[in-house]
């Protein structure tokens, strides 16, 4: 009977593990897809986000595109008398665009235009929870972003730093002494 006894104990710790294990995977399991969801709807909103800054850049542009192809021969009104405009005013009405800087109208322009459109369109992005759908999103942000560079290079506006990639140098313009690629400034000439 001692020898019974015994072997309960010897168990004891065995039986202890298997039954801490157990209950350290279920809550592992749990916690981890309640902390796995809370992941993916955070870096879902970034990425429409950023999709939605694109937008909205890209119908500002669409509309000094517009303007220009429709006013090409008349004069521009004073900047100065669109700053007189109320900030209601000045967020309803797409005359505020036609106060910004003249830009060459070219059709390269217009077509990196019409397809930044198409890539952020919020009416045909999918919103289903799917490998298909992610990858979809994830690439039409990136030519997105790569339209929206190609863009603002093309009306000399300075690029901002996205908030998927913070650690992006924000402000750099060629010429400023950074030692960029594209910086000829840095460059000591040589007699």
């Amino acid at each position: 009977m001692d020898n019974n006894l015994l072997e309960s104990l010897l168990d004891l710790e065995e039986d202890f593990y298997k039954e801490g294990f157990g209950l350290g995977a279920a809550d592992g399991a749990e916690a981890g897809y309640t902390e796995g969801s809370v992941f993916a709807v955070e870096k879902g909103f970034e990425k429409f986000i950023e999709l939605g800054k694109l937008y909205g850049k890209a119908l500002v542009w669409a509309q000094r595109l517009e303007d220009m192809k429709q006013n090409a021969h008349e004069t521009l009104p004073n900047p100065e008398s669109i700053t007189e405009l109320s900030e209601e005013e000045s967020t309803l009405r797409p005359s505020v665009c036609k106060g910004m800087a003249k830009f060459p109208h070219s059709s390269r322009l217009a077509k990196n235009l019409d397809t930044l459109l198409e890539l952020v369109d919020p009416a045909s992005l999918p919103m289903q929870n799917t490998e298909e759908a992610v990858t979809d999103v994830d690439e039409r942000l990136k030519g997105a972003i790569i339209k929206a560079k190609l863009i603002q290079r093309a009306f000399g506006e300075r690029e901002e730093p996205s908030d998927l990639h913070p650690d992006a140098k924000s402000g750099q313009v060629s010429g400023d002494g950074t030692g960029s690629i594209e910086d000829i400034s840095s460059l000591s000439i040589r007699h």
